[in-house]
């Protein structure tokens, strides 16, 4: 049974923060020093609000279902699907309001009932896959 604290935590991040797009509920929802461990190093609470002004610009109309949570000791571990419309604005792909599918796995690790880390696996290929800036039929998909 996952804790109810950290189940609303997850679903406002996912509602309020993705869908809404609202830079505030970070400062809610996070520690000070809270920390995001992408690929491409570790990112702030304000750099997550830069990155949530841009996604906004790119894509809208989005719907998110939280398929799994999982919960061991201070981390929450959250399957998630994710539709979205592309408005372009990425990698220079042209848009066509084109539906796209996300799905990803997210680690929150938690200090005194916030988020003091993230890590988060998507699917981002297979979104530029949808949008054709993939070659189509290249290779095997499993």
């Amino acid at each position: 049974m996952v804790g109810t604290e950290k189940k609303v935590t997850a679903e406002r991040w996912f509602q309020e923060y993705f869908t809404r797009g609202k830079l505030d509920v970070l400062d809610e929802l996070t520690t000070p020093d809270f920390l995001y461990h992408s690929r491409n190093g570790d990112n702030s609470r304000e750099k997550m609000k830069e990155f949530m002004t841009w996604y906004r610009s790119v894509f809208q109309d989005d719907k998110w279902v939280i398929d799994d949570l999982i919960e061991q000791g201070n981390k929450l571990v959250v399957r998630y699907t994710g539709w979205m419309t592309y408005k372009g604005g990425w990698f220079n792909i042209p848009s066509a309001n084109q539906r796209v599918k996300e799905t990803g796995i997210m680690i929150f690790t938690f200090e005194d009932g916030k988020v003091k880390e993230l890590w988060c696996e998507n699917s981002d290929a297979a979104i530029l896959y949808e949008l054709g800036a993939l070659t189509q039929n290249t290779h095997k998909v499993f």
